[in-house]
């Protein structure tokens, strides 16, 4: 892989994780015309879910000079553990945000279905 194409995958995984720090710590003002519910779903487990859902295929790009597996197990603890902390440390350091359980679990959702998908792309790759 050419040197900036590996920077630009460092740092497309460095402004992700920023980005979701950004999420999890902010102080947001309700949007009153967002819907609450998307399929029976509180919005608000959607997100989590959907912010957490590329860490498996962005952090395995990220360190794709070592074996693709190898990646994808180092990035999956890594996105567990910041799901964790993250939730954790959310009622710790802010007065506008608590630790949800179920905010965890749409997280580790997300999670392991980009696990699955980082996978499908693990095994293609290998085809090619």
């Amino acid at each position: 892989m050419k040197p900036a194409a590996r920077i630009f995958r460092i740092f497309l995984f460095v402004a992700y994780v920023c980005a979701v720090a950004w999420l999890c710590f902010g102080e947001f003002k309700p949007d009153p015309d967002m819907p609450r519910r998307l399929w029976g779903i509180p919005m608000d487990k959607v997100v989590h879910f959907l912010m957490f859902l590329p860490f498996p295929v962005l952090g395995t790009l990220a360190c794709e000079n070592r074996s693709w597996w190898r990646s994808l197990s180092l990035m999956t603890v890594l996105a567990n553990l910041i799901a964790f902390s993250f939730e954790h440390l959310q009622s710790r350091l802010t007065t506008h945000r608590v630790t949800d359980p179920s905010d965890l679990n749409a997280n580790l959702l997300g999670i392991t279905l980009g696990l699955l998908i980082a996978i499908v792309i693990g095994l293609i790759s290998k085809k090619k």
